[in-house]
């Protein structure tokens, strides 16, 4: 079960994925995000670290017709 204690408002998926969309961590927080900067800043790394997770477990492949 989530500790929202540790957790910091991250919410987890049925794969232990981050779930950007549903994770309140990446919501505007008006009391700590000043500005889009202070957003940006405060979020970046957690968000990085979730997408490339995600990326991680898919398979890229090149292709020269883009069908």
């Amino acid at each position: 079960m989530a500790d929202p204690e540790r957790d910091f408002g991250i919410v987890y998926d049925e794969h232990d994925f981050i779930h950007i969309l549903h994770s309140t961590f990446f919501d505007v927080d008006q009391e700590v995000d000043h500005t889009v900067e202070g957003y940006v800043e405060r979020i970046l790394d957690t968000l990085v670290d979730a997408i490339e997770e995600q990326l991680d477990i898919v398979q890229w492949r090149l292709a020269s017709d883009p069908q």
